[in-house]
């Protein structure tokens, strides 16, 4: 009786959540009335094993038939993948996990050094916790959830399994698991040894999901790796959908000169757009910029957000890090409801802040399926912001960390998503 009002009520959970300001939010960017939606509850058995009160499969991940941002030798039709050890929430929450093009699972980018494995590895893990299950999981979105430090996981099977070791007296990671060490989350078992054939699963399901629905698709997927070597491991689909990949006959031609006269170029923009009806600026000033304090962003860029929403204004939005990352370290933590009127979004690099854009989260995806422009500029290259030009105008809004500007005339946005170029 006591595990029937549990589903019960988070059946109701479920339903109620169409109701919450966020999710109202979102219907009216995409022009749905909310009181004509129908829905359904999914009712799925988690894969995974208990250990010490936490229960989790051994990683779970998002993949993509369309990588917006390849990096030689990889096309952007070979795809993406981003995986994590333990439930997918710290995928599709924007954390640190590991990417990779499943036609090169053996090409990391992002661990090109010892420095950057110790730099961008997973360092935390979510499980549904087994130990404290709360009566009342209705007050959050993760009451049943807990969010471990992988630290503190170096007797789980699936650290164990997945993690190589670092060694600092030689500044070297062995790929092998070893107590004496620093386990950091390679998946060189998975990926570079072959234990599992997860890049080849990846590449055939996304094959048949691209041909079948006559597009590039998106699936969110775990594994499940038993301890007992025996027994073969076990890949389930748990969802797939079309991607927001929309490319108009035409395109738009972003031109020398439109990068000569622009105030901000990206190489790494998604989107097929051209718009000339933006005014408003809201950028993070980056000589105030605190890590410790992204919270606080988040409430005066939702107050600056309610205004123009209000007035009926678009803006663009510029600041540091991982926009709606679940990680306030890897930037600022904003929902829907902070960013309802954005038009355009731009992220950026600062001196302690120097993250890679996360093409597997929640976030990520509806930004594309939107329509809203995203450029997001590298450190050092071709890719620019005229800082300069920005400051010196005068403020319509500052708070302590934000600053609203507003020109004259419109400012042009061109996006070119299939040479992965925006201009402002």
């Amino acid at each position: 009786v006591y595990k029937r009002q549990q589903l019960i009520q988070a059946i109701k959970c479920v339903y109620a959540s169409t109701f919450l300001k966020d999710s109202r939010s979102f219907a009216r960017n995409t022009l749905q009335r909310t009181e004509e939606e129908k829905m359904a509850v999914v009712i799925q058995r988690l894969m995974g094993d208990a250990h010490d009160g936490y229960f989790y499969p051994t990683f779970a991940g998002v993949a993509k038939s369309f990588n917006f941002y390849p990096v030689a030798p990889m096309k952007a039709e070979d795809g993406i993948a981003h995986i994590a050890m333990g439930l997918g929430k710290t995928v599709v929450e924007g954390m640190d996990v590991l990417r990779f093009c499943p036609k090169y699972p053996e090409l990391l980018p992002q661990f090109s050094t010892v420095d950057d494995m110790l730099k961008n590895a997973q360092r935390y893990a979510y499980a549904l916790n087994m130990k404290g299950f709360p009566d009342d999981f209705a007050k959050a979105d993760d009451a049943t959830l807990t969010r471990l430090d992988i630290d503190d996981m170096a007797d789980h099977p699936a650290v164990r399994y997945l993690a190589s070791t670092y060694h600092p007296q030689d500044h070297r990671i062995r790929d092998a698991w070893h107590p004496d060490g620093y386990s950091v989350m390679t998946f060189a078992r998975i990926l570079k040894h072959k234990a599992f054939p997860l890049a080849e699963i990846l590449s055939e399901v996304l094959e048949i999901g691209r041909k079948g629905l006559g597009e590039h698709v998106e699936i969110e997927f775990c594994t499940h790796l038993d301890t007992d070597q025996s027994r073969k491991g076990v890949f389930s689909l748990v969802q797939i959908r079309p991607m927001a990949v929309r490319w108009k006959k035409d395109g738009v031609r972003i031109r020398r000169e439109d990068i000569d006269r622009a105030m901000i170029f990206s190489r790494q923009a998604l989107g097929i757009s051209h718009s000339d009806r933006i005014s408003d600026i809201v950028y993070v000033k980056p000589d105030d910029f605190d890590s410790s304090r992204t919270v606080e962003m988040v409430g005066e860029i939702g107050a600056i957000n309610g205004k123009l929403e209000k007035a009926g204004r678009k803006y663009i939005l510029i600041g540091p890090g991982r926009w709606g990352s679940a990680d306030r370290w890897l930037g600022i933590p904003v929902g829907w409801t902070d960013i309802s009127s954005v038009g355009a979004i731009v992220e950026t690099t600062i001196e302690g802040l120097k993250v890679d854009p996360s093409q597997g989260s929640h976030f990520f995806h509806n930004i594309i399926s939107l329509g809203i422009g995203y450029l997001n500029t590298a450190e050092s290259g071709q890719d620019f912001i005229d800082w300069g030009w920005l400051t010196s105008l005068p403020a319509a809004t500052q708070t302590s960390y934000l600053k609203h500007v507003r020109i004259q005339k419109p400012l042009v946005i061109k996006i070119d998503g299939k040479e992965s170029r925006g201009v402002i």
